[in-house]
């Protein structure tokens, strides 16, 4: 009992997105009316359908039905052959079921399509183009990739020179492009060129690009330095007729609330003195005149100026020299019963504390350090500080971190 199973073609060719068909004729081989169900076994069953579905035969008739095959024309498709059974399975006698094989031969297509990004770059000396390759069919790709220009005005490197895309997949490459002459200032020059996509047994995809070629330099460069060598002049300005002046009357302001008198211009001699105040000169007696000298003019004599006090030369004064510290190992202040001209000061930092230092004449803060610019400082003037008598000099010293022990050496004269 059962059912014998025959294909009229036992191999079938068919493209994606068309359709083939073969005829199963089935034979009931049993004792009794019996109904066979026909369908399709393999990956090709998916795309398989038979007509009709079932057949009811008597003992020892024959039916026939049509199976038809459509692949779809999608990557997912594979090409080749593919091998398929029809199954007739009998509802009365299940065992007596029958399979009989063939083998669909599915062709393959091509269908690419490539992108190239950007389509138009910039630069001096070159910029890079990504070219994407993507596989739509569903045979494997090996393509080439060649890129170049008419007018032979520039170069190419494509990375890599050729893709191996698999179906329904994707490929990248690189095509770096370099121009060959560059020139320094003008327009932006438009420089097309062609990218080829050839793979097997069809024609090549041809992309357009180009490449907007730019100065080596930029339009704005020229500008920008015009700009900043005006802006920069406009600061010489300022600086030499207001900021200048301004910090000059500062410093000589600060250096008279200190007591020091600011040293003469050149046009002044140099001397470092104060300007004697002129005298009203005598009318002198001609040399071999028998006469007697004239007398003075009859008009009031000009009381002259005070002259500007100075101090007296070091050499004339009784040297004298101290230490103030906060430590403890010596006084942090010192007072005067005579005018002492301070010279010299030496300030120490050797264990680079952090922090603030601060040198004043009584509550007048001559020098303001930060601790932490020096180890060994020292100032010699010229002119000197002058301590007036019962005035106090005090060193005032804030340290950041340890033990506080910066100090200051000084030196001078007073006028006995």
């Amino acid at each position: 009992m059962g059912a014998l199973v025959t294909l009229s073609e036992k191999t079938l060719e068919v493209q994606p997105g068309a359709v083939a068909t073969c005829t199963v004729t089935v034979k009931n081989t049993g004792t009794v009316v019996d109904q066979f169900s026909i369908d399709v076994l393999g990956d090709p069953g998916a795309w398989a359908a038979a007509e009709p579905a079932a057949l009811s035969l008597f003992p020892g008739a024959e039916g026939t039905a049509t199976v038809s095959f459509r692949p779809l024309r999608s990557a997912t498709t594979p090409s080749g052959e593919q091998p398929f059974g029809v199954r007739v399975r009998s509802r009365e006698d299940p065992a007596g079921s029958a399979v009989e094989e063939g083998v669909l031969v599915v062709g393959a297509y091509a269908d690419t399509f490539a992108e190239l990004v950007p389509r138009t770059s910039r630069g001096s000396r070159g910029a890079t183009h990504e070219l994407a390759v993507d596989n739509r069919g569903n045979g494997r790709l090996n393509a080439t990739v060649t890129a170049g220009d008419q007018d032979q005005l520039l170069g190419f490197d494509v990375e890599p020179p050729g893709l191996v895309v698999e179906p329904g997949t994707a490929g990248f490459a690189k095509v770096r492009v370099r121009t060959r002459r560059r020139f320094w200032r003008g327009t932006p020059k438009t420089r097309p060129f062609k990218v080829a996509v050839a793979g097997e047994g069809g024609p090549p995809i041809v992309l357009d690009g180009s490449i907007l070629q730019e100065a080596l330099l930029p339009r704005w460069l020229i500008p920008a330095l015009l700009a900043a060598l005006v802006a920069l002049i406009a600061l010489l300005v300022i600086w030499l007729t207001l900021l200048q002046p301004a910090i000059n009357s500062a410093a000589v302001q600060a250096l008279a609330d200190a007591g020091i008198t600011p040293l003469p211009s050149s046009g002044a001699g140099g001397g470092g003195g104060a300007t004697p105040t002129p005298t009203p000169a005598s009318t002198a007696t001609p040399v071999g005149s028998g006469s007697p000298a004239p007398s003075a003019s009859s008009g009031p004599t000009p009381t002259p100026a005070p002259p500007t006090p100075t101090p007296p030369p070091i050499g004339e004064g009784v040297p004298g020299d101290g230490r103030l510290a906060v430590d403890g190992t010596s006084p942090n202040s010192a007072s005067f019963t005579k005018v002492f001209y301070l010279t010299d000061l030496v300030f120490a930092n050797a264990n680079g504390r952090s922090g603030s230092l601060e040198l004043r004449r009584d509550s007048f803060v001559l020098i303001t350090l930060r601790l932490e610019n020096f180890r060994s400082l020292d100032f010699h003037y010229v002119t000197p500080i002058v301590v007036q008598p019962g005035q106090t000099l005090s060193l005032v010293v804030s340290c950041k971190t340890g033990p506080c022990d910066p100090s200051v050496y000084y030196s001078g004269f007073s006028k006995p």
